[in-house]
């Protein structure tokens, strides 16, 4: 008979990577090192499978064994710890007691550092009379819900920009022409703010590479003359459309506008909001804009009353031109580990479903969901990924949910204990 042993296996990173006052990014030294842990059910383990053995090989390296006792071991983990980065040829072999080998199985692994690797590796019987064990490999995870917090974090703080803000937050990430691109909140004074950019060759290290904000606020009299704060970047043709936020006054409420770039630095605004105050979407936020088919999905976060404490609720806004919006509520806190309030919606178009990484009302916890039209989205019961999975935050806010090259990534801004905002990322 089958039996299924799932094995998950994770990158450990150790990053040697350094930055300058400037942020300039320093190349890791050759003899950068990951590590490798595999972790086991035994419960699916087939009778008989008493030790399953690691081993790695290399031309000119030391080989590299670790063996899993599966009677002594509850914990189901093998740990390779320092492996040096490049390509090896890993062996695993599932024994009986005697040391007899039963199944057997071997593939090419190449060890990286801030690169997420799938492979699969299957073990064969070495003889007649038994099945077969399927054995999962994975740098990461694919499996929703599973997410790694970069050992690099944070990816950006408040010393990589020149003006030294008192915060940074918020990064709204595009990939384009092989370029990782970045429009983040600087925070100065009483909450006042303005739009930076920022760019990476590999979405984990970045550069701001100006010397002022590409986005600030209005003159004395104009609807966001108190602060500016990014919602979404889009990119239509050769034309870049980015949608932000605005305030007129500090307890005004905020008003939507947008804005028009050919390079994605030098911005020119339109000069009327697109989406003005409205009775009945209370500190309405635009979070993120996706166009599928000619049409525009803007998605965004609100509450239902001016009282600031009332639950937040999720909507999307539809528009053929990017300009006039018809909006909708489409999500609503229904579960325990919401706190009574969801916002920040971050979606991508992948696999024919449009997909929502969303925030918690108190900063704990992202949750996704998913729907085959952009408006009736179904929930996942847990949240993917909480404030517990990072190395260091207690808070974490304003998810950004993009695919490239594979890769699933929310860029997140983590809060300390302190109070300082960075941004940061994790990966599936």
């Amino acid at each position: 008979m089958k039996r299924n042993i799932a094995v998950f296996f994770f990158s450990l990173f150790i990053f040697l990577v350094g930055c300058s006052k400037n942020n300039t990014i320093v190349t890791p030294p050759s003899n950068s090192t990951g590590g490798l842990t595999f972790k086991i059910d035994p419960h699916s383990v087939p009778t008989g499978i008493n030790v399953i053995s690691a081993k790695l090989t290399r031309t000119g390296y030391t080989d590299i064994t670790q063996n899993l006792n599966l009677l002594s071991d509850s914990t189901g983990d093998i740990t390779i710890p320092a492996v040096p980065i490049g390509t090896w040829h890993l062996k695993i072999d599932a024994k009986d007691n005697n040391g007899t080998i039963l199944y057997t199985g071997e593939t090419d692994v190449t060890v990286q550092e801030n690169v997420v690797v799938q492979l699969n590796l299957t073990l064969n019987p070495v003889s007649s009379g038994t099945g077969i064990i399927y054995i999962f490999v994975t740098w990461g995870t694919n499996a929703i819900g599973q997410w790694i917090d970069f050992g690099g974090n944070p990816i950006l703080t408040r010393y990589s920009n020149p003006s030294l803000p008192n915060a940074i937050d918020d990064g709204k990430i595009l990939y384009d022409n092989g370029l990782y691109k970045m429009w983040y909140e600087g925070i100065t004074n009483s909450a006042t703010g303005s739009v930076w950019y920022a760019e990476s060759q590999d979405g984990l290290s970045w550069n701001t590479i100006v010397t002022s904000p590409v986005l600030t606020k209005g003159v004395t009299g104009t609807w966001d003359s108190y602060m500016v704060y990014i919602s979404a970047v889009v990119k239509v043709g050769s034309v870049y459309k980015m949608y932000y936020t605005g305030r007129h006054y500090y307890n005004d409420d905020i008003s939507t506008g947008i804005a028009f770039s050919t390079d994605g630095i030098h911005w020119t605004k339109n000069a009327s909001p697109i989406i003005g105050i409205t009775a009945g979407y209370f500190h309405f936020n635009f979070t993120d804009v996706i166009i599928k088919d000619s049409t525009y999905y803007g998605y965004f976060g609100y509450s239902t009353t001016d009282n600031t404490t009332d639950g937040g609720v999720i909507g999307v806004a539809i528009s053929t031109d990017g300009l006039s919006w018809n909006r909708q509520s489409i999500l609503f806190p229904t579960l325990p580990w919401e706190s009574g309030s969801v916002g920040s919606p971050s979606v991508i178009y992948d696999g024919g479903m449009f997909k929502m990484i969303y925030q918690n009302g108190i900063g704990t916890g992202f949750g996704m969901a998913t729907s085959p039209d952009g408006i009736n989205f179904i929930k996942q019961g847990d949240p993917v990924f909480k404030y517990s999975n990072t190395f260091k935050y207690p808070t974490i806010w304003y998810p950004n949910y993009r695919k490239i090259n594979n890769i699933s990534y929310i860029y997140y801004t983590g809060q300390s204990s302190t109070g300082d905002l960075t941004i940061c990322v994790t990966r599936n």
